[in-house]
């Protein structure tokens, strides 16, 4: 028995030394690896398939900071200045038939997931499958937000459910955004879905709904 032993240690050695050697033979992926060059190919590819619009659930938009002689894009598509310079956004649920579309200074309720182009999620205000039953929106203004953001949700309505795809120009550009996880050169994807537009009160006679049916309440 004692000599079977002696016989399985050296081919238990030569086994260890293999699964050694294929350890350092093994190269870890890195997953950020030509990371701009990836990005810019990705990026082709999807305004590519928005320009033709085969479905006709895309939707381009310029850069709202430069969209100021309502040349937002439509179908044939003009090409525009430059492809980074644009969001891309393809619908998955239509608008509510009487949903309004935020202003620049409007606030917002939605819910979105952001991820990178190798699948990284790096924010989200749900996990698993969207459930608006129960999962809560985020909210925010629309001039505090990144420029892609600012630029779609000036063209979505309430109801409205898209995927949103920002050139890193609209995004965090060369430099990322290191608190959240973004490498620079980044391309931004968003499964964003417009809930709700709050009207700040003003001198135009706007309100919030939340304080008009507070007034009501109170009548």
């Amino acid at each position: 028995m004692k000599r079977n032993i002696l016989l399985l240690i050296p081919c238990l050695m030569v086994f260890l030394t293999g699964l050694m050697s294929c350890a350092e033979d093994t190269e870890v992926v890195d997953p950020y690896a030509d990371w701009q060059a990836r990005n810019e190919h990705y990026l082709d590819s999807i305004v590519s398939v928005a320009r033709a619009n085969v479905d006709g659930n895309w939707e381009i938009y310029r850069n709202w900071k430069v969209n100021n002689d309502n040349s937002s894009l439509t179908y044939p598509y003009e090409t525009p200045a430059n492809e980074t310079d644009s969001v891309y956004m393809r619908i998955i649920e239509p608008a509510d038939p009487d949903g309004i579309t935020p202003l620049y200074t409007d606030s917002v309720y939605a819910y979105h997931r952001g991820s990178l182009i190798n699948g990284t999620v790096f924010d989200s205000c749900y996990e698993g499958e969207l459930n608006t039953e129960i999962h809560s929106p985020i909210t925010f203004t629309l001039n505090g937000v990144i420029n892609g953001w600012t630029t779609a949700l000036q063209q979505m309505k309430e109801g409205e459910r898209v995927m949103l795809y920002i050139p890193s120009d609209l995004g965090y550009g060369d430099n990322g955004n290191s608190d959240g996880g973004i490498p620079g050169h980044s391309v931004l994807i968003f499964d964003l879905k417009l809930e709700k537009v709050v009207h700040p009160i003003g001198p135009d006679d706007r309100s919030r709904a939340t304080d008009t049916e507070e007034q009501q309440e109170n009548e």
